[in-house]
């Protein structure tokens, strides 16, 4: 009888049936498309013979594991999910959206494009013209894309953030299109490219370019830059 009345505790006992489900962070995927996904899991079938069907929403028996491998499976664009139970009734599921970092074409024309996050991840199809977006290529990429795919290292991601920061900080120059290819290419809103080797230390080449920048070729020269190539280890060219 102890085991029983604990097993209908467990199950059935009105208090820690979850009666609401809290989500934050979400901007542009709607709450209620995330928490029908997590309500899902809550409602729990436990016996169903066509005739009777039993189901318990106890707090108890939410797995928060499966609740965030749905959501994230449902939405590409969530980069992470937390799940907090509140007791006796309650969840809260917190997640946090990818943000846009540039936009990734496959090939050297315009076609196939996608928004991709800081890491790499593709979270949505490409609308509508891009306009101020960074374009990455990856010229050699030839398989199927789909939405959610890691498409780009996340080491190259690292170096093509770095030398995007430190341009745009350092001598307010915009990274227009990034060639990921060996060596990496990138195409600056001066119209002139830059060359770094991806086997190579980024940072010291960075440094080779913030010096050369500062102190060989001034912006009132820039105009005429057509090239710098940082990927070769004790010395720089320019044109």
């Amino acid at each position: 009888m102890l085991i029983a009345a604990t097993a209908y505790f467990i199950l059935f006992f009105s208090k820690i049936q979850v009666e609401n489900i809290e989500v934050s962070g979400s901007e542009k995927i709607a709450s209620s498309e995330i928490e029908s996904i997590a309500w899902h899991r809550v409602n729990r079938r436990l016996f169903n013979t066509g005739i009777v069907n039993i189901l318990s929403k106890s707090i108890f028996l939410v797995n928060k594991e499966d609740v965030m491998q749905d959501i994230l499976k449902r939405f590409p664009a969530i980069k992470a999910v937390a799940v907090e139970k509140k007791f006796p009734n309650g969840m809260v599921v917190k997640v946090t959206e990818r943000k846009p970092f540039a936009v990734f074409c496959r090939g050297t024309e315009f076609g196939e494009c996608y928004v991709i996050d800081d890491s790499g991840v593709i979270f949505e199809a490409m609308k509508g013209p891009i306009e101020d977006a960074m374009i990455i290529r990856e010229l050699a990429h030839d398989k199927e894309i789909f939405v959610g795919e890691d498409i780009i290292d996340a080491n190259i991601m690292d170096m093509i953030a770095k030398v995007e920061k430190s341009l745009k900080n350092n001598f307010q120059i915009e990274v227009k299109e990034a060639f990921v290819s060996n060596p990496l290419i990138f195409r600056t809103s001066e119209q002139w490219k830059i060359y770094f080797d991806l086997e190579s230390d980024i940072d010291m080449q960075i440094i080779k370019m913030n010096a050369i920048l500062r102190d060989e070729i001034p912006a009132s020269t820039r105009k005429n830059l057509q090239y710098i190539y940082l990927q070769y280890k004790d010395r720089a060219y320019y044109k």
